[in-house]
């Protein structure tokens, strides 16, 4: 885990997220730490709460519908971030957004900073089981 040059905090598994999406993704643009807010409709925008407002998301990949990329570490799995983050991933899919999780538990090798076969499989998995072709 490290802050990048903007203060944003990069959780484990981020970095080699981001390089594996932009090998299966190659023409797609790809952002990491995009503001919620900025992904929503007006109408959305305006409803969020004063801490919606400032929540990030890991990892957005420009395509037809837009992939947001939640890197999940264990804190994840607590009551009160777990209702929050599937408030968050109900609210970004009603707005027609694919939501994947790659949770901690099972992206091992990626959780690591690992890119190889293994950690590539992880992702093509989560990608997969959010019905999303790569």
């Amino acid at each position: 885990m490290h802050k990048d040059a903007k203060g944003n905090i990069i959780g484990y598994g981020e970095t080699s997220a981001v390089e594996i999406l932009k090998q299966l993704f190659p023409d797609k643009e790809i952002k990491t730490q995009v503001s919620l807010k900025s992904l929503l409709t007006s109408d959305w925008a305006n409803d969020l709460s004063e801490r919606q407002c400032k929540e990030t998301l890991d990892i957005v990949v420009y395509t037809d519908p837009i992939i947001v990329v939640r890197v999940q570490d264990p804190h994840h799995k607590g009551n009160i971030t777990s209702a929050r983050d599937l408030v968050q991933k109900k609210t970004l899919e009603w707005c027609d957004m694919k939501v994947v999780d790659l949770q901690f538990y099972e992206c091992i090798n990626l959780m690591k900073e690992l890119v190889n076969d293994s950690s590539r499989e992880e992702v093509k998995e989560a990608l997969t089981k959010a019905n999303i072709k790569f």
